[in-house]
């Protein structure tokens, strides 16, 4: 079969699709990849095909409108509102919303060319990024069914749809209204790399899997062989944060170096080369690792302090490293709050540290300390490993991806559930 995989021009959301395009393709099905062209040399690498359609809309303005300006600097938000959106104030859930726009925006900016490719190429199965609204609409416009892939978000996104009365948003029908098609609210069928007791329950229709982490390409230094005296602890802050500014600013990024620096522990900073271009001089003790495929670092890690990204998360899940997450806003709060639930992590509100720029070493410090020191949390991290481990792995999903795509209908389980295993 044709599957035509989309996903809009930032790495953090192409390469959870990576290991799913591999398993497609080694089992001789063709697969394309429609992306912006700032993504297509990244797609090119994987080993799959890019499809550049059209021009990148700017994300970094996007995201730094002023609708937006505060959001990856937010204060801790309820607890529970996801479920209960009434919780939310009038300026979070206009916020809420106004991200709903960013990604609406991002689909138009590509959509014709998308849809323009799957006319020509006639995908029997469309496969987009969780919030990719491009890959929905172009379902709809050629009848074929659609699925949606998820990072390693708790909760599946609901940027579509107002949060207190569930409608959709005039913005996201209209990207249908052009193509002179009903609007589609959801795909088929989610795809999710979260263990089941990770992830908020839900109704949609949504197949758990293994994440397989890819973190793009880069081989494993020689240092990595030799043995440490000291616990190492890895440092990282996504590539997401890197391209919009400010996030690393040194009201935050800076007082978690000092915090693992007074440690007696070994310190990497895993960053891309443009991050460290960023950067001013650092500590002498702190290693710098850029573009170093996490996957490769984080099995020799005590512990990983990071944003509670998808990627980042779900590697360290997969390594079953011990977690300190630093979480810039809702998305990764959920997160953050959940995997301290399971034990194995600890979380910290970035937006409460930048607040107390006095207090933040200390509170982190303290945080990472108990992270080390308390074994307890490489034991519940280990269990979650095993959990990744049990689900099955993207090419579990090719026979019922197959059969979706010949019925033209779904046929999935309600709720998350895992695939059986296929024998090997």
């Amino acid at each position: 079969m044709r599957v035509l995989l989309t996903t809009w021009a930032w790495p953090s959301h192409l390469y959870p699709m990576v290991p799913l395009g591999w398993a497609l393709q080694a089992a001789g099905h063709e697969v394309r990849v429609a992306v912006g062209p700032s993504l297509a040399d990244a797609v090119t690498a994987t080993g799959l095909t890019p499809v550049v359609v059209r021009d990148d809309v700017d994300l970094v303005g996007l995201s730094t409108a002023p609708a937006l300006k505060s959001w990856h600097r937010q204060e801790r938000w309820p607890a529970d509102w996801y479920g209960r959106p009434e919780r939310l104030s009038v300026d979070q859930r206009r916020m809420y919303a106004a991200l709903g726009h960013k990604q609406t925006a991002m689909a138009a900016s590509m959509v014709d060319g998308v849809v323009d490719f799957a006319r020509d190429w006639r995908p029997d199965l469309v496969v987009h990024d969780a919030v990719t609204f491009a890959g929905l609409v172009a379902g709809a416009v050629l009848g074929v069914p659609t699925v949606a892939t998820l990072w390693g978000a708790i909760a599946l996104p609901r940027h579509q749809r107002d949060l207190l009365t569930g409608e959709l948003a005039p913005d996201f029908t209209d990207l249908f209204a052009r193509f002179g098609v009903p609007p589609k609210p959801g795909p088929d069928l989610w795809l999710d790399p979260c263990p089941p007791r990770m992830g908020l329950p839900s109704p949609e229709p949504r197949v758990s899997h293994r994440y397989i982490p890819y973190n793009g390409p880069g081989g494993a230094p020689d240092w990595l062989r030799e043995p440490t005296d000291l616990p190492r602890v890895c440092v990282t802050w996504g590539i997401t944060s890197g391209r919009i500014g400010k996030a690393g600013t040194p009201d935050v990024l800076d007082r978690v170096l000092e915090a693992v620096d007074g440690l007696d522990v070994e310190v990497v900073l895993a960053v891309s080369t443009e991050g460290r271009a960023a950067l001013g001089a650092l500590p002498e003790r702190i290693r710098v690792a850029e573009s170093l495929p996490l996957h490769l670092l984080l099995p020799s890690c005590a512990a990983v302090v990071h944003q509670g990204g998808g990627g980042t998360t779900m590697t360290a899940l997969h390594a079953g490293t011990p977690q300190l997450i630093v979480s810039p806003r809702p998305e990764q709060m959920m997160t953050g709050d959940r995997l301290e639930g399971l034990g194995a992590a600890r979380h910290l509100v970035r937006g409460e540290l930048a607040a107390d720029p006095e207090g933040a070493t200390g509170r982190l410090r303290a945080a990472l300390r108990d992270l080390l020191d308390d074994e307890s949390h490489a034991r519940a991290a280990a269990l979650l490993r095993a959990d990744v481990l049990d689900l099955p792995d993207p090419v579990a999903l090719l026979p019922h991806l197959e059969a979706l795509a010949a019925s033209g209908t779904p046929r999935p389980p309600q709720g998350p559930r895992p695939l059986a295993k296929v024998a090997s």
